[in-house]
C-alpha cells in the first residue's frame, strides 16, 4: 500500500512526489496524460523531426525551490545559466538595446546596469532607477488595492518606460496586463530578482527539452526508490468516508489502500472530481493565455539566445538553434484566432524587428495554452487555500494555492514541497 497518491504529474506533482520519496515515503503518481510536465513538456515535432517544448520557460537565480528539486532528481547540468543578468532588447529594424549588469559591486552593478540602458532616455533612466530605489519602502498593504499600472502612474514611470522595460518585465512574469495585475504581487517579484544579491537576477533556460531536462529525471528519482509513475491513468472521482477521502475512481481501478492524498491538478480540474460542492471554495480565478509559436527558418543568422522586444505584438524570441520560439504573454486575444491569422501578425514581427522574410521561413507550428496561468489580481490575495484541506488525509498542490507567489515554476514546486511536508 502507498504512503501516498499524488494526482497531477506537473512541476508540482513531480515535486511533490520528490521531495516524499527523499523522505522514505513510498509514493504513487497518477498522471492523466501519456506523458508527465502538465502545462511544462516537450515533444517531437514530426514534420521537422525537432524537439519543441509546448512553451518557453524562463527561471530566475531567485528560484531557490526549483533549483533545490532540480539538484534532488541530479538535474541541475541541464540547465543553462547566466554569469551575471542580460536582456538583449530589440527595437524595430534589429536595433540592439542591451540591459545588463555591470561588473562592480552589488547593488551598484545593478543601478549602473540600469542607468546605461538606452531604450529610454537619460532623464527616464534616473526615474526609473529612482523607483528601484524606493521599491523597498513602499507599502505592501496600500500596493494591495491598485493594479501594477495604478502603481507605476503615482511613481511617475511614464508610457516610454512601460513599454521599454516595466510591461515586459511585468507581462513577462505575471502573464497579464498592467491594468489587471496587483501592485502587491508585482513588488513582491521585484524584491526577490533586484534585492537578493547578484544571482538571484540572472536568467535560466532549459539546456534540453523540458521532458528531457526534468521530466525524465523525476521520474527515475521516483522509480528507483520503490514509487510508481503512472501515466494515461483518469482520476474521474473521489469518494468520502467520514472526515476523508475513501476512494479514487480511476478509468481502469478504483483504489482504496492509501494513507494520504496530495491532489497537484488545476483548481477546474479538481473540483469536477470532488464530491461535496464548496469542499475547498472557489477562489474565483480568471486564466490567461500563452501564444508559442515555433519557426523553422531555411538559414538561422540570429546570434543570440534570446530577445526582448520593445513594443511589439510578440514578447520573446528565443533562439534555439534548430528554431526559433516567439512567446506572446497574455495572450486571451489571440486564442479564437486562425493559425494563419497569427502566422500574418508573426511574420510582420520578424520583418519588423529582425528583417526576417516570409520566404526566409520553412515552417511553422503553433500553440496555445489558453489557460496557462490564473491572473494574480488583488481580490485572489486572501482568497487562494492552503495546503491543508479540511479531509484528514487530503492535501493540496499546484501553482493556484497560497504559496505567496504568482502562477510561475517557482510557486508550483514550492506547494509540492509544501505538500509533501505535511505528511510526517
Amino acid at each position: 500500500m502507498p504512503d501516498c497518491i499524488v494526482i497531477g504529474g506537473g512541476f508540482a506533482g513531480l515535486s511533490a512526489a520528490v521531495h516524499l520519496t527523499r523522505k522514505g515515503k513510498k509514493v504513487e503518481l497518477i498522471e492523466a496524460s501519456q506523458k508527465l510536465g502538465g502545462r511544462a513538456y516537450s515533444l517531437t515535432d514530426k514534420l521537422t523531426n525537432t524537439i519543441i517544448d509546448n512553451g518557453q520557460h524562463i527561471m530566475m537565480g531567485c528560484y531557490r525551490e526549483t533549483f533545490e528539486f532540480f539538484k534532488i532528481i541530479d538535474a541541475q547540468e541541464n540547465l543553462i545559466s547566466q554569469d551575471k543578468l542580460k536582456v538583449n532588447f530589440l527595437q524595430p529594424f534589429f536595433k540592439l538595446v542591451p540591459l545588463e549588469v555591470t561588473s562592480g559591486p552589488y547593488p551598484f552593478n545593478l543601478a549602473a546596469g540600469l542607468l546605461n540602458y538606452k531604450a529610454i532616455s537619460f532623464k527616464d533612466r534616473l526615474l526609473m532607477l529612482k523607483f528601484f530605489l524606493k521599491l523597498p519602502l513602499s507599502s505592501s498593504r496600500d500596493l494591495s488595492k491598485i493594479t501594477v499600472y495604478e502603481w507605476l502612474e503615482n511613481e511617475n514611470q511614464n508610457e516610454k518606460i512601460r513599454k521599454a522595460f516595466w510591461e515586459i518585465l511585468a507581462v513577462g512574469a505575471l502573464n497579464t496586463s498592467i491594468y489587471k495585475a496587483s501592485a502587491k504581487v508585482f513588488k513582491d517579484i521585484l524584491i526577490e530578482i533586484f534585492f537578493r544579491g547578484n544571482n538571484a537576477a540572472v536568467i535560466i533556460l532549459p539546456g534540453k527539452g523540458l521532458t528531457e531536462t526534468y521530466c525524465d529525471k523525476a521520474k527515475s528519482y521516483i522509480e528507483e526508490r520503490g514509487g510508481k509513475v503512472i501515466t494515461g491513468e483518469t482520476v474521474n472521482a473521489l469518494t468520502l468516508e467520514g472526515n476523508k477521502v475513501g476512494s479514487i475512481i480511476t478509468n481502469k481501478r478504483v483504489i482504496k489502500k492509501f494513507k494520504y492524498l496530495i491532489s497537484a491538478i488545476p483548481f477546474y480540474a479538481l473540483e469536477r472530481l470532488l464530491p461535496v460542492k464548496d469542499l475547498i471554495p472557489d477562489p474565483g480565478f480568471s486564466y490567461s493565455s500563452i501564444l508559442t509559436v515555433h519557426i523553422w527558418l531555411k538559414e538561422n543568422k540570429i546570434d543570440k539566445t534570446f530577445y526582448g522586444l520593445i513594443d511589439s505584438d510578440i514578447h520573446w524570441i528565443f533562439n534555439k538553434g534548430t528554431h526559433l520560439t516567439l512567446v506572446r504573454s497574455d495572450a486571451n486575444d489571440l486564442m479564437e484566432k486562425s493559425k494563419e491569422e497569427i502566422f500574418e501578425m508573426v511574420k510582420k514581427e520578424l520583418y519588423r524587428y529582425c528583417f526576417i522574410e516570409e520566404n526566409d521561413i520553412s515552417d511553422y507550428r503553433i500553440i496555445k495554452e489558453k489557460r496557462s496561468t490564473f491572473i494574480p489580481s488583488n481580490d485572489l490575495q486572501y482568497k487562494r487555500p492552503s495546503s491543508d484541506t479540511i479531509l484528514n488525509n487530503f492535501y493540496l498542490a499546484g501553482d493556484w494555492i497560497n504559496t505567496g507567489l504568482p502562477s510561475t515554476i517557482e510557486s508550483a514546486v514550492k506547494s509540492g514541497k509544501m505538500s509533501a511536508a505535511e505528511i510526517k
